[in-house]
C-alpha cells in the first residue's frame, strides 16, 4: 500500500548534438539535461539515515501494531461523528483518550499509544522537498597521425533541493505547545569530471592491438544549510518570518577530489587468443597527502575455442570461450560510525563547536588517522562459455575476492573518549559460483519461446582482524575465520511447559557444560554463541521467460532466494504485546493452560521479558518473487505505410509485481541486505504504459 499525501512528479528535458568533423579531423558532441521534481514525504517514516523509524507517526509501525477496531475519528455517544472545523476532513481525531458525555456516561482510553495519531500528524505537516538536477557533457575527439585518436571528455553535475518541514499545532501534545514548528534547509551538490585519452586501435593481419593511455580528474562538492523555528504566528504558513522563536540551525560543506593516470593493453590473435592489461594510478582527499595514491593493476586472457580447426565445423558446438582475469581495484569508501554517511577527511580528527553557559566549547565528534590508506582488493575469475545447436547457451565461472586493508572504524578502549577510530585492519575474502542459462526454445516466424536462468553463491571468511580481537556488531560478531554474516546470539531452547516460560541456553560456570536456564540474564553473559546460521543465502539468482505469438509480446522474469536467516524483529515485537494480546498473529502458537506444548512462550501483558533476543529473532530468508512483467503489442505496418510510420508499439511494465513466497507472512527478505525488518514500506510497484513511434 501507500501513505496519503505523499506523491513525487517530475518534469525533464534533454538535447544531445553531434557534428560532423571538422577539417576531417575533429568531432564534437555535447548533450545537456535538466529535470525538476516535487515531491511530498510522510514524516518520521525514515531517519536521517534513511532507516524506518519506530515514531508512532510512522504509519507503517502504526498499522502492523494497532488492532483494526479501534476508529480513525471521534464519534459521540451514539456514534455519530464528532465534527472539527480545524481538520482537512472537518472530522474530530480519535486520539485515544477517555470521552466523558453529558449523561455521565464515558469510553475509556484506547488500550494502545493514547494521544498519538499518524494521520493527524500528516494531515498537520507539510514535509515537501524540490529538486532541481542539471547535467551537461561535451567531448572532442582529434584524428592524429598513425590512427592515433585524442579524445577530451568533460561532465558536470549540479543537484539542488530545497526543503520545507513543517508541523502544524494539530499534530499533536509536542507541537501544539511549540505552537507549530518548521524547519527549512537547502543543500547543492556539484560534480566536474574530465578526461584525457590517447587511444590506438590497429589490424595488422592476424594481430589487433587496442591501446589506451588516459588521465581524469573527479571534484565533488557540497554544501547544505537549514534553520529551525517555532512558535508561529499568524495564518501558519510555512515562512520563517512568521515563526519567533529561534531553535536551531546548521551548515557545513564538504569537497571530495580524486586523480588518476590509467592505461589499457589488449591484444588478439586470429580472433582466438586474448591477452589485456590495465594499469592505474590514482590518488584520494579521504586520506592524507602522504598516502593518497594508490598503484593498482590487472592482466586477463582468454581463447575462444570454437574458432580452432577441432572444432570451427562442428554442428553441436557453435560457441566456446575460456577466460581468466586476476587484477586490483581500490576502496576510500568510508562512513561516520554507525551512519551512512561518507567520511571525505578520514585522516583528519573532527570536532563539534557547541556552547555551554555563553562560552564557547569544542567537543571532538570522531577521531581521525593520517596512516590510512586504500583498501586494496584482488580479485581472480575463471569462467566457460558454450553454445550448442544454435539454441542453447550455457556459462560457469568462480570468483574469488581478496580483500586487504580494509577500512572501517575500529573499537577503541571508551578511556580514549571515543568509541572508534578509523584503521587499515582486516582482510575478508569473498568467493563463490556463477552459472547462467539461455535457451531459444522455439524460433519460429509468428511464434518464439525462450527461457533463461542463472544462479550465484557466495561465501565469505573473515581471515585477519586488528590484534586478531573479534569485534561484536550488533547480533553478528566479527572473528577470523567466520563469516561478516554469521549470528551471534543467545540461543532459543524452547518453552517450559509447566508455566511458558522462554528457555534458553547457557553455559554452567562450575562444569563447564551446556545448559538450559530461564535466566536471560544468564544466558546473554555466558550463553552466546555461533549459531550456524548466516544472513547470506546458499543461493540467489532468477529465471524467466519471453514468448511471442504473431505482434504480441509477453515477458516475465522472477527472482529467487534460497536459504540463509534473517533477523525479524518486528514480528517479535508483536508477540511482546503488553494489550490487546489475543488479537497478535500467531497467539494461537503461544503457551496457555489449554496449549501446553506451544513452540512459543507465553504472551504475557504483566512481564514483557519472554522475547528477549534470542535465535527466536531468526526466520529463513527463503524467497521467491514475481519481479517483471512486460507485455506488447505492435501494429500491423501496412496500415501505417500511408502515414509515414514505420512502426508502433503499445507496451505496458510492472516491475516489482509481486513476491510470491517469503517464510512468513509479512515477512519480506529483499528489503534489506541483511534480512533485519523494520518498520518499512514494501518495494515500491511501477506500473507504466506506453508507446513507441518510428516515423520513416
Amino acid at each position: 500500500g501507500y501513505s496519503v499525501r505523499s506523491n513525487f512528479k517530475r518534469h525533464s528535458a534533454r538535447l544531445k548534438a553531434t557534428s560532423a568533423k571538422i577539417f576531417d579531423a575533429v568531432t564534437l558532441s555535447g548533450d545537456v539535461a535538466y529535470a525538476r521534481s516535487s515531491s511530498q514525504a510522510i514524516p518520521s517514516t525514515l531517519d536521517e539515515n534513511g532507516v524506518p523509524t519506530t515514531f508512532f507517526s510512522n504509519t507503517f509501525q502504526w498499522t502492523r501494531r494497532i488492532a483494526p477496531i479501534y476508529p480513525v475519528f471521534q464519534y459521540d455517544k451514539d456514534w455519530n461523528p464528532i465534527f472539527d472545523p480545524n481538520t482537512p476532513s472537518g472530522l474530530a481525531y480519535d486520539f485515544g483518550t477517555s470521552q466523558i458525555f453529558s449523561d455521565g456516561s464515558s469510553r475509556g482510553v484506547r488500550q494502545y499509544a493514547v494521544g498519538e495519531h499518524p494521520l493527524a500528524v500528516i494531515e498537520n505537516t507539510i514535509e515537501t522537498n524540490e529538486r532541481d538536477n542539471f547535467n551537461g557533457g561535451m567531448s572532442a575527439q582529434i584524428d592524429l597521425p598513425f590512427d592515433i585518436k585524442f579524445k577530451y571528455v568533460m561532465n558536470y553535475l549540479s543537484e539542488g533541493n530545497q526543503g520545507t518541514d513543517f508541523t502544524k499545532p494539530g499534530a499533536g501534545a509536542f507541537a501544539m505547545a511549540q505552537n507549530g514548528l518548521l524547519t527549512k534547509d537547502k543543500d547543492r551538490r556539484t560534480t566536474f569530471t574530465n578526461q584525457q585519452l590517447l587511444t590506438w586501435v590497429k589490424k595488422l593481419r592476424n594481430h589487433n592491438f587496442d591501446i589506451l593511455l588516459g588521465h581524469e580528474t573527479y571534484e565533488e562538492n557540497f554544501t547544505t544549510l537549514s534553520l529551525e523555528k517555532n512558535k508561529l504566528i499568524g495564518n501558519f504558513s510555512p515562512n520563517l518570518t512568521n515563526a519567533s522563536v529561534y531553535a536551531s540551525s546548521e551548515e557545513y560543506n564538504t569537497k571530495y577530489l580524486t586523480e588518476g593516470y590509467f592505461s589499457r593493453f589488449i591484444y588478439g590473435l586470429n580472433n582466438t587468443y586474448y591477452l589485456n592489461l590495465t594499469g592505474r594510478y590514482d590518488a584520494s582527499s579521504v586520506f592524507h597527502p602522504d598516502e593518497r595514491w594508490g598503484l593498482f593493476w590487472s592482466t586477463g586472457a582468454s581463447w575462444v575455442m570454437s574458432n580452432e580447426g577441432f572444432l570451427r565445423d562442428s554442428k553441436t558446438i557453435n560457441f566456446s570461450k575460456l577466460s581468466l582475469n586476476y587484477g586490483t581495484t581500490g576502496n576510500d569508501r568510508l562512513f561516520y560510525p554507525n551512519t551512512s554517511t561518507r567520511n571525505f577527511v578520514a585522516y583528519e580528527t573532527q570536532n563539534e563547536i557547541g556552547e555551554s553557559n555563553g562560552a564557547n566549547t569544542q567537543v571532538t565528534f570522531t577521531l581521525g588517522n593520517k596512516n590510512i590508506t586504500w583498501e586494496k582488493s584482488a580479485s581472480f575469475d575463471i569462467s566457460y562459455e558454450i553454445g550448442l545447436f544454435n539454441k542453447l547457451n550455457l556459462s560457469l565461472g568462480y570468483f574469488r575476492k581478496q580483500t586487504d586493508n580494509l577500512l572501517f572504524n575500529v573499537p577503541i578502549p571508551l578511556s580514549t573518549g571515543q568509541p572508534s577510530k578509523p584503521l587499515n585492519a582486516g582482510t575478508m575474502i569473498n568467493s563463490g559460483l556463477e552459472a547462467e542459462l539461455s535457451w531459444n526454445i522455439i524460433d519460429k516466424e509468428n511464434f518464439k519461446l525462450n527461457f533463461n536462468a542463472n544462479a550465484s553463491t557466495l561465501n565469505n571468511e573473515i581471515t585477519k582482524l586488528p590484534n586478531g580481537k573479534a569485534i561484536q556488531d550488533k547480533n553478528f560478531r566479527r572473528e577470523e575465520g567466520k563469516s561478516l554474516f554469521e549470528h551471534y546470539l543467545v540461543e532459543f531452547a524452547g518453552v517450559n511447559p509447566d508455566n511458558g516460560n522462554a528457555q534458553y541456553y547457557t553455559v554452567d560456570q562450575t562444569s563447564g557444560e551446556r545448559i538450559v536456564t530461564e535466566d536471560y540474564a544468564n544466558a546473554a553473559e555466558f550463553g552466546r554463541t555461533y549459531l550456524n546460521k548466516e544472513a547470506i543465502p546458499d543461493f540467489t539468482g532468477g529465471f524467466g521467460t519471453n514468448i511471442q505469438l504473431g505482434d504480441v509480446s509477453l515477458g516475465m522474469q522472477f527472482a529467487y532466494q534460497f536459504g540463509g536467516y534473517g533477523y525479524d524483529r518486528e514480528y517479535i515485537q508483536l508477540l511482546s504485546s503488553t494489550t490487546e494480546i489475543t488479537n497478535i498473529v500467531d497467539y494461537d502458537k503461544t503457551w496457555t493452560l489449554n496449549n501446553p506444548k506451544a513452540e512459543l512462550p507465553r504472551v504475557d501483558p504483566l512481564r514483557i521479558d519472554q522475547y528477549q533476543v534470542s535465535s527466536l529473532y531468526l526466520v529463513d530468508l527463503s524467497y521467491l518473487s514475481l519481479s517483471n512483467i512486460n507485455l506488447s503489442y505492435t501494429l500491423d505496418k501496412k496500415y501505417l505505410k500511408k502515414l509515414h510510420i514505420d512502426n508502433v508499439r503499445l507496451y505496458g511494465t510492472i516491475n516489482n509485481a509481486f513476491l510470491l513466497y517469503s517464510a512468513r507472512q509479512g515477512y519480506d527478505p529483499r528489503l534489506n541486505s541483511t534480512g533485519r525488518s523494520s518498520a518499512e514500506y514494501g518495494a515500491n510497484r511501477t506500473i507504466a504504459l506506453g508507446v513507441n513511434i518510428n516515423l520513416k
